[in-house]
């Protein structure tokens, strides 16, 4: 991966190395100026090592994440690109008419003519250009079938290529030794197959196969299995079946005499090194091509960069979601300082008796923390790497039907940022951590007695408490004006945090305090994630940063509402004890002693919450996003799809299906057709055009009648969704949009099919007709037509493009590439069966025939099962969680030996000292797990809910199963975590334990 953020990856390399020389230098001063304090600080980490383990272990979380991320970024980028080349070989360019799509080889319509050709190859001859290869190609979309395997395929790229041109594009070899095979050695009823041809056919060299051409077989012998590539067939990486014979050979089968659909382009330079000189190429060959008819499309580069792009954009997005483990990570690192203060309080407080200065407590404490950090980061960095080598076995199992070969790969330039940032980050944690800790009363310390509570604030906090209002003031005034969720939203956290600081410095008792902020602020948040305060600040624009900074402010905010409001919950079980029997004590004390330190508590429960609600967040989204798309209505009325050849035509599939024989016909409820451009590109603005390409369709009465796509927009002047789509039978002049088409905002994967049309609110159901303007790029001729309906969310991943009346469509494009036929059944749940019968009785035509609901639950089923990954990643941050409360558990062991000893003394046994640390940790983990649960559900709930969100016709419903798993797992961890220091607390003898000092 190239870039993070937008930004170089190799300028971020650099500064982070700049930042970690500084935290490396920052330690050789303390070693240099006071080494004693050094030693000192190092003399810690042997002492106690098994809590020093799950200190190094915490630490290293954070990197482990942050390098998981940039090694898998690095995995999907290398791994994309080197199937690109793998895919392309030698071809960098391809030379095609002007107003072809420019994409995959088999999505090429348009063929040049044969004298076009030989003055193409003699003009590049000329120009300069640095090729060494050039080669005319022809390509058509065939059925093919094996009669020795009985296997068919309806849909195989047949490429036919000149073997005078091979010189520069030795891109087909054996998968049988890899020697090269000479395509001009081929008979006329001859072909090399490709390797995925030949598994979906079971096929060998040697076998004979049908090859199926205007409906009529013709007989060809396999000579050899191929690699593949795209010299071999391969379309594109969701298409690669294919097989490849001379050119002459496919051009006489065709009927198309001297016809080649494009030409490939080989740079000088090889595979790789041909990219390097794509520029001069093109430019060299558009000026030759000059007078010509048709443009150079520099298809390597382009796609080499799109992989670049699929790669940045993963890191970018394991980064954020696993922001929440690196925050739990960065509050771990402040609890185990304060943690370790507390444990050395005497000895520090006797360091500081002696003259000891509060900078040098800060170097004591930043050389340990740095001595934990080194090794943390570096093991992190190194486990990190691993966690993406499994999760990349876990990707190339999802999108092993796009036949990516998904390999595990790590860069040293993502290592280095990996563990400078992990080093980094801990730094700035351990110095603000160092400095805190550092900040103590010389006589309470040497006594060991507890700092005094319910004091009134120093001046630092009310300085702080002014800051926080004065700069949430400033974001959010930029916020508001800027019409941006992000800045506005922090900024009023910034001003309710710091209005509660202020209040407590004049004397307001912190419990109704700090409930009320945090009350406030949660009940802020979860309305402007519906646009519900939408009134009071306008319409504000945010993207996926929104999910993270929503999590961290509501987090923070429940965690002081809990904290100030817990003991509410001692006076339940106090007054509800004859419930608990004998283990009323135990149960006490376990929710006494976390109330007591509320800090303790509240960075353990924040940790844990923090993860929980993220978890929760993405299961319930993804889990409502699947029921809408999932839903009969997605489906618009139709239970089967059937896309046509584009050589092979069905104006009326019920007939064709009669002539063959089949009774398919008479299981049809009702039947619909569709056409489909070639070339279609649309400007959503008829005043300032802007061409994207985007798929445009024509529909018959059939389409109309037949089916029943919901619609969430609707012009005014139309009371029903029959309405509108009857009015593309009755007028010319009218068109209906999918959903994605009115949406702003989101990640666009690099792909730059995508349109806004601007006049259509989503969030407003009826609105006045919108002109966009249609063209064929081909002819340059233009249609305005106007929006009328919008094709509901759930049903427009099934209905994505444009649909306008067939008469409008036939104006513009003439002769559609191809058809696409809706069939609705009498039984919808004999689509499957229904589908391969079509399939098997029209194979001699290549048409592809799909249950409709099959289609849709397998496209989910990709996105469900990334989520689940991403799900497991973001699973990594509840390690840390857990490692605080093991971390804690351990000390309270150390802390609370007399308190043990008075226990034992008072009549306590040793399994009721063991219940009692065991039901702390309990109930912190469980309030954890309820918080995070609840925060989640609840900002859904209002997300979900809101007429801003494209599902919330649907309802709201919640993933119990998967809530309770979650929670589930993260409780029992926290058990095992806690059975060992349970274990060491029940077994102190009561004489030592009232003795220790």
């Amino acid at each position: 991966m190239n870039k993070l953020f937008g930004i170089p990856m190799t300028n971020i390399m650099i500064v982070l190395l700049i930042l970690l020389g500084i935290s490396l230098a920052a330690v050789a001063y303390v070693i240099v100026r006071n080494r004693i304090m050094f030693f000192i600080g190092l003399r810690n980490i042997p002492r106690r090592p098994a809590q020093t383990a799950l200190i190094v272990i915490g630490l290293m979380l954070s990197t482990l994440i942050i390098s998981a991320a940039f090694t898998t970024g690095d995995t999907v980028d290398h791994s994309l690109t080197s199937s690109s080349y793998t895919l392309l070989g030698h071809v960098d360019e391809f030379v095609q008419q002007r107003g072809e799509q420019e994409g995959a080889p088999d999505h090429i319509n348009s063929t040049i003519p044969p004298d076009a050709v030989q003055r193409l190859k003699s003009e590049a001859e000329q120009s300069g250009a640095k090729i060494d290869g050039f080669m005319p190609v022809l390509i058509k979309t065939v059925p093919v079938v094996a009669p020795a395997s009985r296997q068919s395929e309806p849909s195989v790229n047949f490429v036919g290529l000149d073997a005078n041109g091979l010189s520069g594009f030795p891109d087909i070899s054996s998968t049988h030794g890899g020697k090269q095979l000479d395509l001009a050695s081929l008979a006329a009823d001859q072909v090399f197959m490709n390797k995925s041809a030949a598994d979906a056919l079971d096929v060998q060299a040697g076998d004979s196969i049908q090859v199926y051409v205007q409906g009529q077989p013709h007989t060809f012998t396999v000579v050899d299995i191929a690699k593949d590539t795209l010299a071999s067939g391969v379309g594109d990486f969701s298409k690669t079946e294919g097989m490849v014979t001379r050119l002459d050979t496919l051009q006489a089968l065709l009927q198309e005499p001297g016809a080649v659909n494009y030409v490939a382009i080989s740079n000088e330079g090889g595979v790789r090194g041909g990219n390097a000189a794509t520029a001069q190429v093109v430019a060299a060959l558009d000026n030759a091509f000059a007078s010509e008819t048709v443009h150079v499309y520099d298809v390597k580069r382009d796609l080499v960069k799109s992989s670049e792009e699929a790669g940045n954009f993963m890191t970018t997005f394991f980064v954020i979601f696993g922001l929440f483990s690196i925050a739990a990570g960065m509050l771990l690192i402040v609890m185990i300082f304060v943690m370790l203060a507390a444990e050395r309080k005497p000895e520090l407080g006797m360091a500081r008796a002696i003259g000891t200065k509060r900078g040098h407590l800060i170097q004591m404490f930043l050389s340990e923390g740095m001595a934990y950090n080194m090794l943390a980061a570096l093991v992190g960095a190194g486990l990190g790497v691993l966690v993406a080598f499994g999760m990349a076995r876990i990707m190339a199992h999802l999108f092993a039907q796009y036949h990516f070969n998904i390999q595990p790969y790590v860069t040293a330039r993502s290592l280095i940022v990996s563990y400078s940032l992990g080093v980094v980050l801990t730094f700035l944690t351990v110095t603000f951590s160092s400095w805190r800790v550092s900040n103590l009363n010389i006589v309470r310390a040497i006594r060991d007695i507890p700092e005094p509570k319910g004091a009134r604030m120093g001046w630092r906090w009310l300085a702080t408490g002014i800051v926080g209002v004065a700069l949430g003031g400033l974001l959010f005034f930029f916020g508001w004006t800027s019409q941006k969720a992000f800045p506005l939203a922090l900024g009023l956290t910034f001003m309710t945090f710091g209005a509660a600081i202020a209040l407590r410095f004049v004397g307001l008792r912190d419990r109704p305090v700090y409930s009320s902020a945090g009350g406030l602020l949660l009940l802020v948040w979860a309305l402007m994630a519906g646009g519900r305060l939408d009134f009071i600040f306008g319409k504000l624009s945010g993207g996926i940063e929104m999910f993270f900074l929503s999590g961290i402010a509501m987090v923070a905010a429940a965690t002081f509402v809990l904290m100030y409001n817990a003991d509410i919950l001692l006076a339940v079980v106090s007054r509800a004890g004859g419930l608990f029997g004998s283990i009323l004590p135990a149960v006490r004390t376990a929710i006494a002693y976390p109330l007591n330190d509320k800090f303790r508590t509240g960075m353990t429960l924040a940790m844990i919450a923090l993860v929980i609600f993220a978890l929760t967040m993405m299961s319930t989204m993804n889990f409502n996003f699947d029921r809408v798309f999932l839903a009969d209505s997605a489906r618009g009325g139709w239970d089967v799809v059937v896309d046509e050849n584009p050589a092979n035509q069905i104006p009326d599939l019920s007939a064709a299906l009669r002539a063959a024989g089949s009774s398919a016909p008479d299981q049809f409820r009702s039947e619909g057709r569709v056409v489909i451009a070639g070339e279609s590109t649309v400007s959503p603005s008829a005043v300032n055009p802007n061409y994207k390409r985007y798929p445009v369709f024509g529909v018959d009465a059939g389409f109309v009648d037949g089916g029943r796509v919901p619609l969430s927009n609707r012009a005014n002047g139309f009371d029903s969704d029959q309405a509108v789509w009857q009015a593309l039978k009755t007028r010319t002049d009218v068109a209906v949009v999918d959903h994605f088409t009115v949406q702003s905002g989101g990640f666009s994967f690099g792909n730059d099919q995508s349109i806004h049309i601007p006049g259509i609110d989503p969030d407003i159901k009826q609105f006045e007709p919108v002109s966009i303007t249609l063209r064929n790029p081909v002819t340059e001729k233009l249609q305005q037509v106007q929006v009328i309906g919008v094709v509901d969310f759930g049903a427009s991943a099934s209905f994505l493009g444009i649909y306008v009346p067939n008469a409008t469509f036939n104006n513009l494009f003439g002769q559609p590439l191809t058809g696409r036929d809706y069939i609705g059944l009498k039984s919808p749940d004999q689509s499957t069966a229904a589908a391969r019968e079509i399939e098997a009785t029209l194979l001699p035509t290549g048409v592809q025939a799909e249950s409709l609901k099959q289609q849709i639950e397998k496209n989910q089923a990709l996105g469900r099962n990334f989520f689940l990954l991403m799900q497991g990643f973001m699973g990594l941050g509840l390690f840390v969680g857990i490692a605080a409360v093991g971390v804690i558990a351990f000390r309270t062991v150390v802390e609370r030996r007399q308190q043990i000893g008075m226990l034992r003394a008072i009549g306590y046994k040793r399994g009721m000292v063991a219940l009692s640390f065991m039901l702390e940790s309990s109930f912190v983990t469980l309030l954890a797990i309820l918080c995070g649960v609840g925060l989640g559900i609840w900002l859904s709930f209002f997300l979900i809910t809101s007429s801003r969100f494209p599902t919330s016709g649907s309802g709201y419903s919640i993933p119990w199963l998967r809530i309770v798993i979650i929670a589930g797992l993260t409780y029992v961890a926290s058990l095992v975590m806690t059975y060992i220091p349970s274990r060491q607390a029940a077994g102190i003898p009561t004489a030592e334990a009232l003795r220790y000092e």
